[in-house]
Parts: structure tokens; sequence; C-alpha cells
């Protein structure tokens, strides 16, 4: 089971979102769960799907960048 970030930056205002209907306290979600957020400043609502610790089934740098001298 999964610990979903209680706050995360919208991509569209860089405000912070907050889940809907989720609060920390509750503990962990199941992979798949969809999880609503919604932004305190646009109002915007984003959908997230809870996934695994490596999810992507490479080397665990998920989308994140990488960067070379």
């Amino acid at each position: 089971m999964i610990e979903p970030d209680p706050v995360i930056v919208c991509v569209d205002c860089g405000g912070n979102c907050y889940p809907l209907g989720w609060f920390p306290g509750d503990g962990p979600l199941e992979v798949g769960t969809v999880l609503p957020y919604r932004c305190k400043d646009c109002l915007d609502r984003w959908d997230i799907v809870i996934g695994g610790e490596d999810d992507d089934g490479g080397d665990g740098s998920g989308d994140r960048p990488s960067f070379s001298d």
C-alpha cells in the first residue's frame, strides 16, 4: 500500500493541490486507486493514480530527467 503526497503542485498555475476525500491520517491507499486533488488557487482538479514503488519497470528513476556533465 502507498502513502500519497498530501500536497502536489498544480501544473497549470503552480499553486498547491490537496486531496479530496483522503487525509494523511487515513493511512495508505491501494495501488490503482484514483485520488482526486483540487488546486486551492485556480480550482483545477487533478486525478492521480496511485502506483507501485517502481511501477515504471526500470531503474526506479521514473520520469525524472537525467543530467550529465
